[in-house]
Formats: C-alpha cells, structure tokens, sequence
C-alpha cells in the first residue's frame, strides 16, 4: 500500500563569462515514493499537464522498476504543473493516490542593456524570458566600488525599463536582471556590468609657455566622485604627443599638470581635460591658449630718415614657422603702442614723428603678437 509521496526540484546551474553574464537552470523534479514495496502485479500511471516533460504524460511504470523515486525532467520554466500518480494492483485500479500543482522557476530576462546617462543616471532594458511565463521582474544592483550602494529593486507592471538614479558618479555597478513568476523567482538571472560617467574636472590655466610648449595645470572635480586617469588632448594634433594620459594622485586628489611640446609658435590651440573611470570619460574642461610667437629679426634704423624731430624704424619678419597677427612698436619710455598689421613683405617699419625731443636718444622695442600673446622683444 502506497503510504507517502513528496516532491522535490532539483536545480542545476551554468555560467556564461564575459560582460553579460547568464545562468541558465535546467529544473529536475522527484516525486518521492515512501512505502513502495516494488510488487510484479503493481504499477503507477503518472499524468500532468501542461504535457511538457520526462517521461511522457500517462507513462505506466511498474512498481518494482521505481524503487522509491520517480525522477522528471525536462520541464518548461515559468510554468505551473498539475501532477497527478495512480496506482494499480491487485486490489485497486487506477487509484489516484496523490495530487499537487507547483510551479516552475522560470527563466531569466534577456537582452539585458545598460544606457549610461550622467555620473548619477543610467537606464536599465531588458526583455521578457524566451520562453515561459512572468509576472514581474527584479534588479540587484551590487556597487562594485563600494558594496554598501547594494540595493533591491521590484519592478512591477510589466514595466521592461527602469531608470536608475543617485548613483556615485564614475563608480562600477552590476545589475542583476531576475524574473518573477506566482511569486516564484528565476534561480538564474542576467547581468551586466556598468560604470558611470566620472565628473568633469575643474577650470585649468597655462602655468608655463614659451614658443613650442604649453604648460597646463588644472583643479580636480569637485565633488571628486570615483576615476583613475586624465585625459589631456590638444587641437590642433601638432604636438610630440597630442593625447596624454595622467594618473590621479593622491587621496583627496590635489592639481595635476600636463606638457605639449614640439608646437608651432604664435598658434592657437585648444586644450581639453576629462576624467576617465573605465571605458567611460566625463565631459570635457576646454580652453584656448597660444604658444609665443617667434620674436622679429634685425631691428634697425634708417639713418637718412633720422631727423631733430623724427626717425623710421625698420626690421625683418621672425626665421622659421611661426603665426602672428601684427607686430607691436613701443618707445621703450613711454607706455603707447603702436601696431603694425604683417604683409608679405619681408621687411616692415615704422616712422616716429610725435612727443620727441630733439638729442635726446629712444630705445625702440619691436614684438610680434598672436591674438594676445606677444613675443619677446
């Protein structure tokens, strides 16, 4: 006589690695037959529905080919079973001894995708299970950088999206992706690893310039939220090395530095400065600076034209590459500049005829200048 019968689920895991992670489950049930006695004139017939497994609906098994188990397998995921065990012997025929509905753990979401927004904001899809049923969903957030952001998230109405926020600008997260189904929650789950973009870093100035280098020195973010490196690029690429890397130092991190060389004199260039944490870099701090221009050649006067009141100042365009706009003439005594525009003439000059005293001897200082910047005299 047939005394007792339980149930169970077995689950067995497999791992993908890689950026997206899945688990996939292979659910095995037992039915549990305490109490056969493994007789020759006995036998069970098991019937359910859905009519999805193995062995097949309505299988008869001879009690003494069972021992004390019934193993079932091939289950759908996210699925609700009616079983139902019948036994026969001598005495009894198709009796239905045992009868139960349960539910399987269903599959996991797919396709899951990470949009990262801003340092505090990303945007979390998926889609349903490939197969079997749900009713929700739910998102484990675990913060790799800092495991106390862990956090739990159910996601109700069918709803397949789900904005994240507060997060901690430039830190690493993984989301873990699990479907829900009669209140049943996948044993596997889909993830993917996240980072979020760093915050910009603070305003910069040139500390040191001269004809081919620009010297630049910036201020970290603040906040500092979380990245590791810098990144320093300049436009046009003319330098030795036009994108340069620089470690964060220090813990709050303090002003960092970066050197172009190798540039054109009296060019203007932008430069720009972003963190980096990951794959993901911030918004960029820009500014324009300009190297020096290369100085004039060969200032000189013109003895003829040297008169009690009056005299011309000549000299030679700079030797080599170099931009600029205008040169600027000044009496080394007095405060007023005068420009002249630059010509594709080799040579320019300059006559000086106000507020001069007869006798008396001037220095004349001549610069070439590019925007703002102006050569040495």
């Amino acid at each position: 006589m047939l005394r007792k019968l339980q149930i169970y689920l077995f689950y067995t895991t497999f791992i993908l690695l890689g950026p997206i992670a899945k688990l996939c489950q292979c659910a095995d049930l037992v039915i549990e037959i305490t109490g056969n006695l493994g007789q020759d004139d006995s036998y069970y017939r098991l019937d359910y529905y859905p009519p999805y497994g193995n062995p097949a609906p309505n299988t008869t098994i001879a009690s003494r080919d069972i021992g004390d188990r019934i193993q079932f397998s091939h289950t759908l995921p996210g699925t609700r079973y009616n079983f139902w065990l019948y036994y026969t012997n001598a005495t009894h025929h198709d009796w239905l001894t045992w009868t139960v509905s349960i539910t399987t753990a269903p599959e996991p979401p797919s396709n899951l995708s990470v949009s990262v927004r801003s340092g505090k904001t990303v945007l979390i899809s998926w889609s349903p299970p490939t197969q079997g049923n749900f009713t929700s969903f739910k998102l484990r957030v675990v913060g790799l950088s800092d495991p106390s952001t862990n956090r739990t998230i159910p996601i109700e109405n069918d709803s397949l999206q789900y904005t994240l926020r507060d997060l901690t600008p430039g830190a690493t997260y993984q989301v873990q992706a699990y479907t829900v189904f009669d209140g049943k929650e996948s044993v596997a789950y889909t993830s993917r690893n996240f980072t979020t973009k760093p915050n910009t870093p603070g305003k910069f100035i040139v500390w040191f310039r001269n004809e081919t280098t620009l010297l630049v020195l910036w201020q970290p973010p603040y906040p500092a939220g979380i990245y590791t490196h810098y990144k320093v690029s300049i436009e046009p690429p003319d330098a030795l090395e036009s994108v340069l890397y620089v470690e964060k130092e220090g813990e709050p991190p303090g002003p960092a530095q970066a050197a172009f060389k190798g540039l054109v004199p009296g060019r203007a260039y932008n430069i720009s400065v972003q963190t980096m944490s990951e794959d993901e870099i911030s918004l960029p701090t820009t500014a324009q600076y300009r190297t020096v221009p290369l100085r004039p050649m060969n200032v000189s006067f013109d003895w003829n034209s040297i008169t009690s009141n009056s005299f011309k100042v000549q000299w030679e365009a700079p030797k080599g590459n170099s931009e600029f706009d205008k040169y600027q003439v000044s009496l080394a005594t007095s405060r007023r500049q005068q420009f002249v525009p630059r010509t594709s003439d080799s040579v320019a000059w300059l006559e000086f005829r106000e507020n001069l005293e007869p006798g008396k001897t001037y220095q004349v200082v001549v610069k070439t200048v590019s925007g703002k910047v102006t050569s040495w005299p």
